[in-house]
């Protein structure tokens, strides 16, 4: 998804930033790996089908003992009804993984990237059922965006033997984020709406077969594509800003919640600097946060070559230090590729980190391979 109706806003260094997601300062030149960090392909699309085709958003999980992957493959173009879903599984901690098989036949609909939810009797799956791109929509304030035609959340289960749809669980809303239990019982999964603007969808406790979808209010700006942290009542969504420049660079949003995300505040800017890309909010076993994302930078503002990490303290919907998850270069002359839509699960003492690698720079169409980061957690103190 490409970079839409920039608006040069008002600088930010006289103007108190609402939201404060980053707290000190950080000193982007100057980060490296986690100590102990190993890479691994999950998926390699010219070896597996021949030639570069459109590959996103890969998600992990862990069950029974197995890694499982899957992500969005289409022969042709991106967001188109040839979308299909696709998953793979690895018995040997991600290092070589299955022939990749779609999670259902060909269908005159999309099936694009969605999370996993590991449950003891089944491992859950929840995607996009949408029949292509329309025309562009416009906000009130003339800013253009995405629309995902009659877009829904398809569910489907796995249970040892093999997947069962059970069809649509929601209406307007493509999940984004890792499926989320509150202290209240019900799960709660950040995305996106029809129109690809920021929401949330919460299940009726463990019934996952019926979730309702709230929206914040954007101020009819384009910021989309949430993660969310959850801790007690409260909520933080963190979104994708696509329409304000701000001192040349773009800067995260967050919408907050006190009562389990029915309700949120309108969404604030914030001083974290995200590129125009989706950013992914989890949490450590220990309880710190996290927020996996690409780096905003002066004269590259949409820029996904550096995948970077930040942590925070437990308790808290902030980070304070950063670590590099990956970066994208290329041949002998450095060439940037860009390695973006993050997706991660912390099992045992590895963080599994899956994400789009860019296979064939500067043709635009997300053409990407599939990779895993796996990076030892005790390095990250």
């Amino acid at each position: 998804m490409e970079i839409l109706n920039t608006i040069v806003s008002p600088g930010t260094k006289n103007t108190p930033l609402a939201g404060a997601l980053l707290k000190g300062n950080v000193d982007y030149r100057m980060l490296t790996r986690p100590a102990h960090v190993e890479y691994h392909r999950i998926f390699d699309t010219v070896k597996e089908t021949g030639a570069h085709h459109f590959l996103h958003g890969v998600a992990v999980e862990q069950w029974q003992g197995r890694l499982a992957a899957c992500f969005a493959f289409n022969g042709k173009e991106e967001n188109t009804v040839t979308e299909q879903l696709y998953v793979t599984w690895s018995a040997d901690n991600g290092k070589s993984w299955t022939k990749a098989e779609p999670i259902a036949s060909p269908a005159f609909h999309a099936n694009s990237h969605s999370v996993f939810l590991a449950k003891e009797d089944a491992l859950w799956c929840f995607g996009p059922h949408f029949m292509g791109l329309g025309e562009r929509t416009y906000t009130k304030k003339d800013r253009w965006t995405l629309h995902f035609v009659e877009l829904q959340m398809e569910a489907w289960s796995w249970n040892g033997e093999g997947w069962q749809s059970h069809g649509i669980v929601a209406d307007d809303f493509w999940p984004l984020g890792e499926p989320t239990r509150m202290d209240n019982g019900c799960w709660l999964i950040a995305g996106c709406d029809t129109h690809w603007m920021g929401a949330v969808a919460i299940s009726h406790g463990d019934d996952l077969m019926h979730w309702d979808i709230v929206k914040p209010d954007t101020d009819e700006e384009v910021l989309t594509e949430a993660g969310a942290w959850v801790n007690g009542n409260e909520v933080m969504m963190v979104l994708r800003n696509q329409s304000l420049l701000t001192d040349g660079k773009y800067y995260a949003h967050v919408a907050r919640s006190t009562d389990y995300g029915k309700t949120f505040t309108p969404c604030e800017i914030t001083n974290l600097p995200i590129s125009t890309t989706k950013p992914f909010c989890g949490y450590l076993a220990d309880g710190r946060p996290y927020l996996i994302f690409n780096e905003s930078i002066d004269g590259d503002p949409t820029g996904r070559s550096r995948l970077l990490m930040g942590i925070g303290q437990k308790g808290t919907f902030t980070i304070d230090h950063m670590v590099v998850v990956d970066e994208g270069y290329r041949g002998i002359e450095c060439e940037r590729m860009r390695l973006s839509y993050p997706y991660a699960k912390q099992i045992g003492s590895n963080l599994y980190v899956a994400y789009s690698y860019e296979s064939a720079p500067g043709t635009g169409h997300n053409h990407n391979d599939a990779m895993l980061a796996i990076i030892d957690v005790n390095s990250l103190d």
